[in-house]
């Protein structure tokens, strides 16, 4: 199984009962799903669990992304190539106006992903992660921003809320600068535990309010980002 490329290479095959997926030592596999697959037949799947599959450069299609309903827990361990969880999505289609969402994705571990540098784009936040429990992020060298896109104007901040995190961890991400982009204000009404450790150059300040809710907010110049950045 080590030489092999891709998993998922057909349609005919009937795996709609799949509920947990853990492949490990895949070190030549690049393509996760590929082809004519039909993505109703991951509609079940509720774990996912990579190990050491080195040539990896994402995890899921856009098309696959937006049909894993059930998806609870995502791991990931060593994938060294890995530069994106959600692949770009190249092909304009009235895909777009269905946006990607995991309505029961719960919990997400990722270490060791040496080039990595965006775990998501700022759009899955928004209504994307409704049930995030569980945040680790540990030792991703490249890691810049964890959600990603363009910067707003503080005059029209946009207010997100991850109601259900509970557990936070940022730990050895030397590059990492932002949480989010400049103008948004994320709120963790549930937060619990936050570490935030090895993140030397984070400019994405949290603070707790009288309630004990956790707010999240980047304020600097959109100049400042440039010039960290390079």
């Amino acid at each position: 199984m080590t030489e092999k490329k891709q998993l998922f290479e057909f349609s005919g095959y009937n795996i709609s009962s799949l509920e947990i997926l853990s492949l490990s030592g895949l070190t030549e596999l690049r393509v996760i799903w590929s082809g004519p697959i039909q993505a109703e037949h991951f509609q079940n799947l509720t774990e996912l669990t990579l190990n050491d599959c080195r040539r990896l450069r994402y995890i899921f299609s856009p098309t696959i992304a937006r049909n894993l309903p059930q998806l609870c827990k995502l791991v990931i361990f060593n994938c060294e190539e890995l530069e994106q969880i959600i692949e770009k999505d190249q092909t304009p289609s009235q895909h777009h106006l269905q946006p990607i969402c995991f309505p029961n994705l719960s919990s997400i571990t990722i270490i060791s992903c040496v080039n990595l540098s965006c775990l998501f784009p700022i759009t899955l936040a928004h209504g994307g992660l409704p049930k995030l429990y569980r945040l680790e992020l540990e030792d991703i060298p490249k890691l810049y921003e964890v959600f990603g896109g363009e910067d707003v104007s503080e005059d029209e901040e946009k207010v997100i809320h991850l109601p259900r995190l509970t557990y936070l961890k940022l730990d050895w991400l030397p590059y990492l600068f932002f949480f989010i982009p400049l103008g948004y204000h994320f709120i963790f009404q549930s937060l619990c535990s936050l570490a935030v450790v090895g993140c030397p150059n984070i400019i994405t300040r949290f603070s707790v309010d009288s309630k004990d809710s956790v707010h999240a907010k980047t304020q600097v110049h959109y100049s400042s980002k440039l010039n960290n950045k390079l």
